[in-house]
């Protein structure tokens, strides 16, 4: 029952048990969205001309929001995973498909990483073209300016104006303190952030689910950002989009947003009281690789919050020339040797004591 096509060389996708493809219209449309799915190698993206229509390309650069989702540098469709089409739909207007991308773990368990949704329609001379999930979902969407910011939100939401001039505020003295041009946003909010997901077309992807708290991701190739759970104003991500290309080979990028923008809603002082007493319960914890010390519950990331308190240290030690020179080094051996001057044997007590006494003082 279960139907494989072997398309351009080695690359495989399977369709599920039970899918139709009889119908032309289907065949059509399949034999296209394959042709797009394995036309991406590597990190390289296809000629997406080849793909989307030209209203797409205006609006974005990556008009595909679903492929770097999981990660940031490697598209989903590139990453070696099995894909497998699930189910195909056709309607009026398009061919819906949904799409699993798994891998099998050493016990032979199926890992499921996504399963997305896409959508192929036809223009006037028959000719098959992808539909952007965010134009069928977000057709009764509404949309408020303030400033360079486009604020695109679910109509159950009640605009705050208030608070989005409080965002308009914080990113103007951003540009103002670090000399920039206003960038032109699309901002994107809804109260869950699984509900974003859904949004760009996810039926499942890994990271949704589990406890529901803000969060957020920022898109620096086409200037938007995406928010769930803090409305109208998620400073944090709006400082990636101006301050990351700045920095683009700095491991503190994230540090530098919580610095401006806390995370989950709570300044950095909040989360270092919470790090500072998982420290004390734990007195063998190895910060030696902040990296690696990136969980210990749903409410903060440690990691993220020892970098805000490394950018917070400089910043009060030296003000904005002291962030832009901690910024330029490339690695925390740099960081910790060259602008605090220890070894990396001392690293794991500086920041614990670092963290005490940010936690504690006023």
């Amino acid at each position: 029952m279960l139907l494989l096509l072997s398309l351009k060389g080695s690359a495989q996708i399977y369709l599920n048990p039970g899918v139709d493809t009889s119908l032309q219209k289907v065949k059509t449309a399949l034999h296209f969205y394959d042709d797009y799915l394995l036309s991406f190698k590597g990190k390289k993206l296809p000629d997406m001309a080849k793909y989307w229509p030209a209203a797409e390309l205006k609006k974005r650069t990556v008009p595909d929001q679903l492929i770097y989702a999981i990660d940031d540098s490697s598209p989903l469709y590139a990453s070696g995973y099995s894909t497998t089409i699930l189910y195909i739909r056709p309607a009026e207007k398009y061919v819906h498909f949904k799409t699993q991308f798994s891998y099998a773990d050493s016990l032979k368990q199926i890992m499921t990483m996504a399963v997305i949704n896409s959508y192929v329609g036809f223009d006037d001379k028959g000719r098959p073209y992808l539909i952007n999930p965010l134009t069928i979902n977000m057709a009764n969407w509404r949309t408020s300016s303030r400033g360079n910011v486009v604020f695109h939100y679910p109509p159950y939401h009640k605009f705050d104006a208030k608070r989005a001039d409080s965002l308009i505020k914080e990113i103007s003295m951003l540009e103002k303190v670090w000399s920039l041009k206003p960038l032109v946003i699309n901002y994107y909010m809804i109260n869950d952030y699984d509900e974003l997901y859904r949004l760009k077309g996810f039926d499942f992807a890994v990271g949704m689910g589990n406890e529901n708290k803000p969060s957020g991701k920022a898109d620096e190739k086409d200037n938007q950002v995406f928010c769930g759970g803090l409305g109208e104003n998620y400073f944090h991500e709006v400082v990636h989009l101006y301050l990351n290309r700045l920095f683009t080979d700095s491991p503190l990028q994230e540090g530098l947003a919580v610095f401006y923008g806390g995370s989950m809603g709570r300044p950095v002082k909040w989360h270092l009281k919470r790090v500072n007493q998982y420290l004390l319960a734990h007195p063998n914890a190895d910060l030696t690789d902040i990296d690696n010390f990136w969980y210990t519950d749903p409410y903060t990331n440690p990691g993220s919050a020892i970098q805000g308190m490394l950018c917070s240290l400089v910043y009060q030690k030296d003000g904005l020339a002291g962030l832009k020179r901690l910024m330029g080094y490339t690695s925390y051996t740099d960081i910790f040797e060259k602008e605090f001057h220890i070894s990396k044997a001392q690293v794991n007590g500086f920041i614990r004591a670092a963290v005490r006494e940010e936690a504690v003082g006023n």
